[in-house]
This record gives C-alpha cells, structure tokens and sequence, in this order.
C-alpha cells in the first residue's frame, strides 16, 4: 500500500498531520515547492501528494499530464481553509485518471 503525503503551507500541512498524514513538506515559495516535489518524486517517497491550489499551481509544469501510463506520485489540489476552488481542468484531469486506471467514467457537474 502506498504512502501520502501532504505538501502545503504551515496551517494545512498541520490540520493533515493532525488526521495522521505522517508524510508533509510545509513549501512557502513556488521554487521551494518545485524543488520539494523534484526530490519526492526522485526518492519515491510517498504515492499520493495531496498539494493545497496555489502550490499546484506552483508545480504543475512538473506533473506529468497526458500520459498513457501513471506516473507517481499521483498529485490531487484541496482548497485551504482560507477558500478557492479546484479549477474544472484539475477535475477533469483526475476524472480522466479515473476512467484510464478503473474503468468508471466520472461527471461533475
């Protein structure tokens, strides 16, 4: 079984660790954020990194997208507490991951 980690500001990595996410990276800048995935990624820490938006924001050049085969860690953006939404372009990135790896068409709407 895979291992999650979380990669976010200080209050939200918190509240995760505080709902046992042992894996989490507190990221301020978009560099820190670019260099802290690299190294995820690189020493396959953790299979699911659970980012707030503005560091997906920060990252998404570095996540692979369109491709045939998934590749890890799997990237899934949560609002903070302080608000925002998940754009429609991440939803329907993780609903096509979805449809190519189980099977199961997912709409939102």
């Amino acid at each position: 079984m895979g291992k999650i980690g979380i990669m976010a500001d200080k209050e939200t990595a918190t509240y995760f660790r505080l709902g046992g996410i042992e894996n989490s990276w507190i990221v301020k800048s978009q560099d820190e954020a670019v260099k802290t995935f690299e190294d995820i990624k690189s020493k396959h820490i953790v299979s699911l990194v659970i980012v707030t938006d503005s560091v997906f924001d920060w990252i998404k050049d570095h996540v692979g997208k369109g491709k045939k085969e998934i590749e890890l860690p799997l990237v899934v953006s949560v609002p903070t507490r302080k608000g925002g939404t998940a754009s429609r372009a991440q939803v329907d990135l993780l609903a096509e991951l979805i449809k190519r790896t189980v099977g199961v068409e997912i709409r939102v709407q």
